[in-house]
Formats: structure tokens, sequence, C-alpha cells
């Protein structure tokens, strides 16, 4: 599971600033000091990390042609850590700390002593078994700036980022909603807007929902009267909801944690579209493209992680457990996310708030070995993360535009009791489409 083959896990991250231009010679002498040092038993240290090439975790012969291919920089990292089981460590323990009592005839050990007989324990256990070791692809586009790296273990991450920065003396962001955000080009109105922006609110949806149903009702009313001045204060009610909703959103704290909730919301609008009017959704210059949620959903409160539910089978997004779930205020940190475009399928597992791709399946390659099959399988998973970021951007937009509260909430409310959407609101919402679709024409 790595870049050559399998599916595809991984953790993207984003360069900050410019190789040098003698990147080669200057990488490759900082990538061999910092190569993998193996594990000896009498290190204090329980782990070990460092480079390695490229799906081969025991070769530590670095050479230019095993890290640099085309605009690629790949590299292996690895990790080792020493598991002595513990309930092996502990009997042994008890028996050296049984034979050292004996022989002093006491019946406590200092603490200072228990310290040198575990590390002697220690000591004497590793000599009897290996440790264990991992390593995770790396991929670098010097031309694009972005890193795949290719697990989702936070701690892994963490440890790879630091060792990558040590090396190549560049920092990386890891990619969240938020700088997935600073890649959509917002406009400075639209900027604005997410400056301020907040997490839905179930309450507020509810309210714009009435408050649509009784513009609708008034509506209806001043037409059969002929009364313009009713109708002037239809249109007064439904400005409020939109006004309280802004107030909102000026307590938001502008911070990469604080905005996690837009990975869940996008899921929710891919689920909801899916629901109303399943149409397809354009995705910039790939043009449109057919989502839908498929398999699983994973759902979270908004307000206790540890409240979870899972919702799997052919349909998830269509049973009434799942729709059950966000009126109890859960929402989706996690689906399995189909991408069709013009007859080519591309999906994966999407961890919501940390933006991950996991488990993902790109169309198949027309070379199945050598360099080409290499180049084409990066060409398609540089599409594949192109695909979900004009996704992402296509949400965005309508997250940030006026007819959200006036349009989707209503909608998204009606839509968790099992009622009926107001026509108006579909309305509103099939116009937008229609227009996004009409720009990128």
């Amino acid at each position: 599971m790595g870049v050559s083959r399998g599916a595809l896990t991984f953790t993207r991250l984003f360069v900050q600033g410019k190789p040098p231009k003698d990147l080669r010679k200057k990488y490759l002498d900082s990538v061999r000091l910092r190569q993998f040092t193996p594990l000896a038993p009498e290190d204090e240290a329980s782990e070990a990390v460092g480079w390695c090439v490229i799906e081969r975790p025991f070769d530590l012969d670095f050479q230019a042609d095993k890290i640099f291919y085309d605009r690629f920089v790949q590299l292996g990292f690895r990790v080792d850590k020493w598991r002595i089981p513990s309930v092996l460590l502990r009997s042994q323990m008890a028996e050296e700390e049984q034979r050292a009592k004996a022989r002093s005839g006491r019946e406590k050990l200092s603490r200072a002593e228990k310290e040198d007989i575990k590390l002697r324990v220690t000591s004497r256990l590793r000599k009897k078994i290996l440790p264990t070791s991992r390593a995770f692809d790396m991929l670098w586009d010097l031309d694009a700036g972005t890193v795949l790296f290719f697990t989702h273990a936070a701690r892994s991450t963490d440890e790879f980022t630091a060792l990558f920065e040590k090396t190549f003396g560049l920092e990386v962001m890891v990619d969240s909603p938020y700088a997935a955000a600073g890649r959509s080009e917002l406009s400075a109105t639209q900027q604005k807007a997410f400056d301020r922006l907040e997490p839905i609110s179930f309450a507020a949806s509810r309210k714009a929902k009435a408050a649509f149903e009784k513009a609708a009702q008034e509506k209806a009313a001043a037409e059969a009267a002929s009364s313009d001045e009713e109708q002037g204060e239809d249109e007064e009610e439904d400005d409020e909801p939109e006004e309280e909703l802004s107030e909102e959103q000026a307590a938001l704290i502008e911070r990469i944690e604080s905005t996690r909730f837009l990975g869940s919301e996008l899921l929710l609008w891919v689920w909801l579209r899916q629901e109303l009017f399943n149409e397809p959704v354009t995705l910039g210059e790939h043009g449109s493209a057919e989502v839908w949620l498929d398999r699983k959903i994973t759902l979270e409160h908004i307000l206790d992680k540890a409240e979870r539910v899972a919702v799997r089978g052919a349909q998830p997004s269509g049973s009434a457990e799942a729709r059950e779930a966000v009126r109890n205020l859960k929402l989706p940190v996690g689906s399995r996310l189909v991408l069709r475009l013009k007859e080519q399928d591309f999906a994966f597992d999407f961890n919501a708030p940390r933006f991950l791709i996991g488990g993902g399946a790109i169309p198949a390659l027309l070379k199945e070995e050598g360099d080409d099959a290499f180049l084409e399988r990066t060409a398609l998973i540089e599409k594949l993360t192109s695909l979900l970021d004009e996704l992402f951007s296509a949400f965005l937009r309508e997250r940030l535009a006026p007819t959200w509260s006036k349009s989707w909430e209503p909608a998204l409310s009606a839509w968790v009791e099992g009622e009926s959407v107001p026509a108006g609101a579909l309305k509103e919402i099939a116009a937008v489409t229609r227009a996004a679709a009409r720009r990128s024409a």
C-alpha cells in the first residue's frame, strides 16, 4: 500500500518555500546524514526513525537514481521499536528482584535498584527478540510543492514532519479543511465571510425553515388579496434569520482546529444534494461529476466526540438510522466518497475533520509496470486530490454565499425532520447549481 501499488492511504502535506537550485547533491548528502540507524540492545532509546530507500526498508545505500525520479523525490520513512511483552518483562523483573532481596537480606529494594534491574532485564530481553519495523512511502512533487506520506498515523506523521524539515530545511503544513479553503482562491467578500464562519446551527436551520414557510404563506395570501404592504412585511421577515446567523459567525475563532467542522459539513452537503436532487457537481476544469456517499457513514456528536454511530450498507445515506443520527446532532465525520467523472470512478474513504484520503481506488492503469505506469499512477493520484479540492471549493462557495441560510439551512431542517423541503428553497438551490454549471461551460 504505497506509491506504486495497492489502495491509496496517505496524508497530504504542503511544502512552504522552494528547494535550492543544487537540490540533488545537497539533498542526497542530507538524506545520507539522516539515514536510518538500526536499534541496538544496549541503546537507551526504544525507538529509531530515519530514511531508507522507498519500498526497501533494509536498503540504506542511497544513490541519486534511488531518490530522484522525474520531478519527484521519493524516500521511505522507517520506524523501528522495541516491543517487549509487558507480562514477560514483569515476570523477569520479579525474579531478579527476589534474587536481589535474597542476596542483600532486605525485604524491600530502593527505587534506584528497581530501575537498574529494569534496565538490565530490558537489555537482556532485547538480545533475544527483534524490534518491530515499519516503513512508509514518501513522495514529494517538487513542481507542485506537495508531499504524500502514506499513512494516517498522527504520531508517525509528526515524526516524519520533524525529520523532513531537518533534512530539507523547509517547513511543511499538514492538510486540513482550513488549508483546503486557502487553496480555493476565495474572493475578498468570501474571505470575510469565511473569517466569520461558524458551524451549522440546527436551531437556526429550523428557524430559517419556519421563516421560509411563513414567508411563502404570507406571499400567497398577499397575492390573493393584492396587498403590497403585507408582501413588504414578508420580505422583512425573510431577512431575519440571516442577520441572526451573522451575529453567531462573528465569534468564530480563526484557527485550523476551529474550522475542522467544514469537513463534516462537506459530507453533509454531498449527502443532502444526493437526497434532494442528485445532480452533478461542477468541479472546475474537470467538468461535472456525479458525487455520492457509499458503503458506510460514521457520525459523531457535535459536542461529545465519544458518542459515535456507524451506518453501513449499499446506500447508508438513505437509511432512517443515518437521518435519525443527524437529527440527534451527529454529523458525518467519515464516509466512502465516490466521484464519477466521464465514466471514471475515483473512490476513497474520507476522514473529514483531518481531510485524509484512505483506501483510495483510482481508474485502472493503461500501463501495468515500468516508468510509464508510475507516472500514470501519480497523475491519477494528482487528479484524485485535485477533484477533492474542487469539490470542497464548490461546497465552500455555496457555504459562504447568502443563499446558504436562505435555502440550504431550511432544506436541511426539513430533510432531517422527514418533511417536505420548501419549494422556494429547492428553487434557489437549483438556480445556484445551474449558474455554476454555466460558468464552467
